[in-house]
């Protein structure tokens, strides 16, 4: 049903409702991506991190008491992807350990817009929280309390965050202007 809020949508969804999941994933499946490839650098572990939101969004729509559905999938995505990265840190970890088993870097993706790659670039070298900041709150246009909820901290550390990645970029390009 068109127009319906996320309230109506999640009643719908408890009650086992498919169509609720689908409007939901709809509504809100490319921020969820956007904001775990901020998290995991790549496209297939993000589609991944995402789905596996919405799946336990699907099992217990209850989980999310209260806030922002949009900040509260953000952070389950985050969360999967966070573990997903430090589990695959292990492996490789291992694998380095044996002799026959080095574990090689990803291909560089090239990109048809020389200053955008060099901006995403840099962007994906700031730390996490002002990396998932700064995308957040500027480029999907969060409020800065549900940045705050998706990361698990405050609006005050969420504000600090954007200015300190804001400054960097800034230095880091009035340099090669």
């Amino acid at each position: 049903m068109p127009g319906e809020d996320d309230l109506t949508l999640l009643q719908r969804l408890h009650g086992g409702d498919l169509g609720a999941l689908d409007a939901l994933v709809t509504a809100y499946q490319d921020i969820v991506v956007r904001f775990a490839r901020i998290v995991t650098l790549d496209d297939s572990a993000a589609h991944d991190a995402a789905q596996e939101a919405f799946v336990r969004l699907w099992r217990n729509p209850r989980a999310l008491a209260g806030g922002s559905l949009r900040a509260w999938l953000c952070a389950v995505a985050r969360n999967v992807a966070l573990n997903d990265l430090r589990s695959a840190r292990r492996r490789a970890r291992r694998q380095e350990s044996r002799p026959e088993g080095r574990a090689t870097p990803p291909p560089q993706k090239a990109s048809d817009r020389e200053h955008l790659a060099r901006v995403r670039a840099f962007i994906d070298t700031l730390p996490e929280q002002e990396r998932a900041a700064l995308l957040l709150y500027a480029v999907e246009g969060m409020d800065q309390s549900e940045v705050a909820q998706a990361l698990g901290t405050t609006a005050a550390a969420v504000k600090q965050a954007v200015l300190s990645a804001r400054r960097k970029l800034r230095e880091k390009f009035a340099e090669s202007s």
